[in-house]
């Protein structure tokens, strides 16, 4: 791994960048506007970069329109906070053009969740930047739920000092005892097995690995945790730590079917590391922060995530 940076914590009057990395907004229509609404309220200044709103079937424009945007937005002093509009599909296919001396040279809070893991991973392994799992202007930050807006803002500008126990909104369950102590790393299920055999497979040795994802089965949550142990994601790893699995069904007939818990419990048996589940992380309504490459304890038995670092300086 490079050295690692840890952005600038944001300040009232600082201007945040919004980009559209992935897929585009189309619901509700007004969405910007009160994602806008939020950030302002919340004492910052909000800047759309130029292709943000575009939309090109199933993405937020161009490949070279969003790549431009996320590249400017790092690259633009006055911008001191990148946050992304929503997640959906697109971000990998940004991985070849990625500028990462620029991100080096200007480091920033960067904040996204879902199909935002594929730069999230790449950012943190090649850059050495601290990112922010949380999120974003058009989805879960615009819910109405203050959780997930106060525990974003309380990160980002530092009012969330180390050590910091991350309040959980869910029902937590241990699957295997234990501490640990380690950095965090992961994101999103499916976005963790894409990037396996590629150049920005995650590497995880050594860390606290995080994971969540949205509307799955049984059989694909079974295939994409065979893909990550096939691909050695679970070798030497601190701990695991299972997040929200919104509208995740079994796709069982109902004589065979079983909780979500049990579910993981067998994906996970094998494993030699703390292990829990339940964490208000992901898809869900209410979701925390987690901050990529920031040193955590977590305990297995309680369920307690505590930040030992600061993640902004």
């Amino acid at each position: 791994m490079p050295n690692r940076l840890i952005p600038r914590k944001l300040a009232p009057g600082d201007t945040i960048g919004v980009i559209s990395p992935a897929a585009p907004t189309v619901e509700p229509a007004d969405a910007f506007e009160k994602g806008a609404s939020l950030l302002e309220t919340a004492g910052f200044r909000i800047r759309l970069l130029p292709h943000a709103r575009n939309r090109q079937a199933y993405l937020a424009g161009s490949d070279a329109d969003r790549l431009a945007d996320l590249h400017a937005a790092f690259d633009d002093p006055d911008v001191r906070g990148i946050l992304c509009s929503r997640g959906g599909y697109g971000c990998m296919r940004l991985l070849p053009g990625l500028d990462f001396e620029r991100i080096r040279h200007n480091p920033k809070v960067f904040i996204g969740f879902s199909d935002v893991t594929a730069l999230h991973i790449p950012f943190y392994q090649e850059a050495g930047l601290v990112g922010f799992y949380g999120p974003m202007l058009t989805s879960n930050l615009i819910n109405g739920e203050p959780y997930s807006q106060r525990e974003l803002f309380g990160l980002v500008t530092g009012k969330h000092t180390a050590p910091y126990t991350i309040p959980n909104r869910d029902t937590y369950h241990c699957l295997n005892p234990g501490i640990a102590e380690a950095p965090l790393i992961g994101g999103n299920l499916s976005l963790l097995a894409a990037l396996c055999g590629t150049p920005h497979q995650p590497r995880t040795e050594g860390h606290l690995l995080f994971i969540e994802d949205w509307k799955e089965k049984y059989y694909s949550l079974d295939r994409q945790f065979q893909q990550l142990k096939l691909a050695g994601l679970f070798d030497g790893i601190a701990g695991l730590l299972l997040c929200d699995f919104s509208d995740t069904e079994s796709g069982l007939e109902p004589e065979q079917d079983y909780p979500l818990t049990e579910q993981l419990r067998r994906l996970t048996g094998d494993l030699d590391v703390p292990v829990g589940y339940g964490f208000s992380v992901g898809h869900g309504e209410e979701t925390a922060t987690l901050p990529i490459g920031i040193r955590a304890a977590f305990n297995a038995d309680s369920g307690a995530l505590t930040l030992l670092e600061a993640p902004v300086s």
